[in-house]
């Protein structure tokens, strides 16, 4: 370990981390990278960039200056080393002497590669309710900074460096309850007639009364048949971001958007790798109660939620079950994929 070096980038190794980046993450991400010199970390290992951290420091309000920890990357040929650990340590003395009172990082709840160094550093999750409390207005800067308006299934994790102690993240009954509350109450629009198609004389719901037995029988359904499936492992945590779209769809489009959390594996010692057959289970089997529940009851919010665990494996949507359904190759996805047209067919029928 004595080989490798914790320092601020200099210019002159701005392209060859860059380079790196590029390397380290899906191309897809590329439009969202940032890099700040005087506030990027990185490991040298004989005169070469092998790992960084890109931080963005700001100010959120007059009390609260955040160190955001952006990008966290390693090359291929240096995991293993305990370098991301490195470079958060590192981050903490660094930021504090920058008067930062905050640390968060974005980190999407399937990916224990990246926030189990984050639970060893004394991050935790931080909840919607404790991110209004202690970033106040500044929340929207939050979040903008963070590029997550739209992220679906990615928790922020925070550190505070002021000693403040933050309370721990809503889970199971409790955060489903109140997942099931917002849905409903974002789905108005709809059942009042308060959106565009509906006030040109085309709304695209019938029966839209029906919605909040919909939601409460879907949210329900879907996060049962997974915790039953997970068994132990298992643990239900609402979402703290896609109400926004949750808002926006109903309003705009006269439709409703789920935001329906969902059953993560307990704690942050495990592996993507050995999970990912039971994660997979966990999606056919949600998708199956889904398609069963449709056939009970055709509704709008139940096929738009077999919908979104179907298609949206891919950021910022990633927090549906769709993309843990890709990870175990084409069968499962497949599998999905028929069940869903098979709703869509009925439909038509119907």
């Amino acid at each position: 370990m004595s080989s490798y070096t914790v320092s601020v980038m200099e210019e002159g190794q701005r392209e060859e981390t860059l380079a790196l980046m590029a390397a380290s993450f899906d191309k897809s991400l590329s439009p969202i990278f940032f890099l700040h010199t005087p506030t990027t970390l990185v490991v040298t290992h004989e005169g070469r960039v092998v790992a960084g951290l890109n931080l963005d420091v700001f100010a959120v309000n007059k009390k609260i200056t955040m160190g955001y920890l952006g990008w966290l990357y390693t090359d291929s040929g240096h995991r293993g080393k305990g370098l991301a650990g490195m470079l958060l340590r590192a981050a903490i003395p660094f930021l504090q002497a920058l008067g930062c009172t905050d640390m968060a990082g974005c980190v999407e709840g399937d990916n224990p590669a990246s926030f189990k160094q984050l639970a060893r550093e004394g991050f935790a999750p931080l909840p919607l309710g404790e991110q209004a409390k202690r970033f106040g207005s500044g929340l929207p800067r939050v979040w903008a900074h963070a590029s997550r308006f739209f992220d679906m299934g990615y928790f922020l994790w925070h550190k505070s460096l002021d000693g403040s102690v933050q309370k721990p993240h809503p889970s199971g009954v409790r955060a489903m309850v109140t997942t099931i509350a917002a849905n409903m109450l974002l789905t108005l629009p709809i059942i009042l007639g308060w959106n565009i198609p509906a006030l040109l004389g085309a709304p695209l719901v019938q029966n839209p009364t029906l919605l909040p037995l919909a939601i409460l029988l879907t949210i329900t359904a879907r996060t049962a048949v997974m915790l039953l499936v997970a068994k132990r492992d298992g643990i239900y945590l609402g979402w703290d971001t896609a109400y926004l779209t949750a808002l926006l769809a109903p309003l705009l489009l006269g439709l409703p958007f789920p935001a329906v959390g969902n059953v993560y594996i307990r704690g942050s010692d495990w592996s993507l790798q050995e999970k990912t057959p039971l994660l997979v289970r966990m999606a056919t089997c949600s998708n199956t109660a889904l398609a069963l529940l449709f056939f009970l009851m055709p509704n709008a919010y139940t096929l738009i939620t077999l919908l979104c665990d179907t298609l949206l494996f891919f950021y910022p949507f990633s927090g549906f079950n769709a993309s843990r359904a890709k990870r175990g190759g084409w069968r499962p996805w497949l599998f999905s994929l028929a069940l869903l047209l098979a709703c869509i067919i009925y439909l038509l029928v119907y």
